[in-house]
């Protein structure tokens, strides 16, 4: 797959710094790269690899922010008809999980 990025001069200047050895964008980016295992040692950081783990983050925010609204758009389709069978189920499993405690 193959993605074109415009970036603004401000953006330009943060990338660059994180692959510019000494500059402290480099050291938190590849102490990060190093904790997360995604560390290759043998070679510095080049543009495309931040890039690429600046997309994978975006794309796993993306994924949360997602599920949240579908959450909420289920939670907002719910009737009462459907929490008071909710209700039901969630004491009649506190019930049998209290029974199967007691032996």
């Amino acid at each position: 797959m193959r993605v074109n990025l415009t970036l603004t001069e401000m953006e330009q200047r943060f990338l660059e710094a994180i692959v510019t050895e000494g500059a402290t964008e480099y050291e938190i980016y590849v102490d990060y790269l190093r904790r997360s295992g995604l560390s290759d040692e043998s070679s510095p950081p080049a543009l495309a690899d931040v890039i690429h783990v600046l997309l994978n983050l975006g794309l796993e925010r993306l994924h949360e922010v997602a599920a949240e609204i579908s959450y909420a758009a289920e939670a907002a389709a719910e009737t009462d008809a459907d929490r008071a069978i909710t209700a039901a189920l969630h004491r009649r499993h506190v019930k049998s999980a209290a029974r199967a405690e007691d032996g």
